[in-house]
């Protein structure tokens, strides 16, 4: 893990992109790193921006070219690293695994800042080609993961094979939009603006996609690979345990509410951060149904003034895998956010139109130099400092981030041996995708 002076959400872009390329192919042949496990996914349509610099507003459809075939690359956490919901499961899903998504595109930026700015503004919605796009640029049966298959895209004057980009509406992330716009309407929040990438991000355990967590082969898709439970371990150990990604963020998100859906998430987070629950003593394996029947809470550890910082955690089943479940426990859910809405735990500033950030400092949109900030003036640093700015971070940042990587050391200093904390932790038949994600 590193020790440099860069804050935390800062840190990370610059590890995180380059990250499984060098397991891959930058560590000794033998034996193979567990992650390069994830090249055996295959590889899929992926896109660059056309201009080399991070586009001037938000989203994620700007000026694209095609640039091939390509393995993919980690992903950072989706939307603002302040907002106060957290959503959180194992690892990235993989819509262009199933046939019906070939024409899904991904990113493959050489830039830091377009990578940062993705992750930043990517919200309900991932991309594709248009299908009378992807058929016309030769796309169809023959185009599988395994092949080398690319789109025969035209170059244009200047040699860019420009690509058009179709948003691919993503049911889990519209669903936790759906949550959103409850709470708001039974709190009466007139004028609420409140959003999934703004009030809501949501990230992973572990940073790079698959279509399945699972050490189980499929008998419904012989072709699906995969781990073995060594891998699966040595994932854990290099991603979660050692270079830490989901815990740093976590610690400088600092959200006041983690959602948590599907059994096999519930229980690697139980597991790992079973030290820090304060209330409802969630136990490894305990069903969802048991989980979702009380009040579970976890501290973040005191802040330098002595206020303790902490959420709420809200499991439930998998929203697209589990979805005739999930909506029968989607009331549940709602009371839940709403219990914390009524508490002020979870509160909308009626000058954003958003929920109010939590506790602690961010400099990521103004540091990396992708946007403005919309909730600079309501960040609260964890110790009372003079104004920080993206121009002087300075001491502020050490101290906080101090504060963070403690907390993480401390975190991890008490986790069960890995195959004990990730030995339940796989997906079931269909937990990841189901019909109603195809279209």
């Amino acid at each position: 893990m590193s020790t440099s002076n860069l804050p935390i959400e800062v840190e990370l872009i610059y590890e995180l992109m380059p990250c499984n390329a060098m397991r891959s192919a930058q560590e000794p042949l033998r034996p193979p790193h567990p992650c390069a496990y994830f090249r055996q996914w295959g590889s899929y349509h992926s896109y660059d921006y056309v201009e080399d610099s991070p586009p001037p507003e938000p989203g994620i459809v700007h000026p694209a070219k095609y640039v091939g075939r390509a393995p993919l690359v980690p992903e950072a956490l989706s939307g603002c690293r302040k907002a106060p919901i957290m959503a959180v499961g194992i690892n990235p899903n993989l819509p262009a695994w199933w046939s019906a998504k070939r024409q899904s595109l991904y990113p493959l930026f050489d830039d830091y800042q377009q990578y940062a700015h993705y992750f930043r503004y990517r919200a309900v919605d991932k991309l594709e080609v248009p299908r009378a796009d992807y058929e016309r640029f030769g796309g169809g049966a023959q185009d599988t993961p395994y092949s080398d298959f690319e789109l025969q895209v035209p170059a244009d004057e200047t040699g860019a094979r420009r690509v058009p980009l179709k948003l691919q509406p993503q049911k889990m992330y519209e669903t936790y939009q759906g949550l959103l716009d409850s709470v708001a309407e039974e709190m009466g929040w007139r004028g609420h603006k409140l959003r999934v990438g703004e009030d809501l991000s949501y990230g992973n355990m572990v940073a790079c996609p698959s279509a399945k967590w699972t050490t189980r082969a499929s008998p419904e898709d012989p072709t699906l690979p995969p781990m073995t439970v060594a891998q699966r371990d040595g994932i854990v150990s290099e991603c979660f345990r050692e270079r830490r990604y989901f815990l740093r963020q976590l610690f400088q998100s600092l959200p006041s509410v983690l959602l948590c859906f599907s059994q096999s998430t519930a229980n690697a987070l139980i597991s790992e951060l079973k030290s820090l629950f304060v209330k409802g003593n969630p136990q490894p394996g305990e069903p969802l149904e048991s989980l979702m029947s009380r009040e579970i809470r976890l501290t973040f550890g005191a802040a330098p003034d002595g206020s303790e910082l902490g959420a709420r955690v809200i499991f439930a089943p998998h929203i697209t895998g589990d979805s005739d479940d999930f909506e029968k426990s989607r009331a549940r859910v709602i009371e839940q956010l709403l219990e914390e809405a009524r508490a002020g735990r979870l509160a909308m500033n009626s000058q954003t139109g958003h929920l109010r950030r939590p506790k602690g400092a961010c400099v990521l949109c103004t540091l990396m130099r992708i946007g403005p900030c919309d909730y600079e003036r309501e960040l609260q640093p964890l110790s009372p400092q003079p104004a920080l700015t993206a121009a002087s971070p300075g001491p502020l940042l050490a101290r906080e981030k101090s504060a963070q990587l403690a907390w993480v050391r401390d975190t991890l200093a008490v986790s069960p041996p890995v195959p004990v904390a990730w030995g339940d932790t796989d997906e079931e038949a269909g937990e990841r995708f189901d019909s109603g994600d195809l279209p």
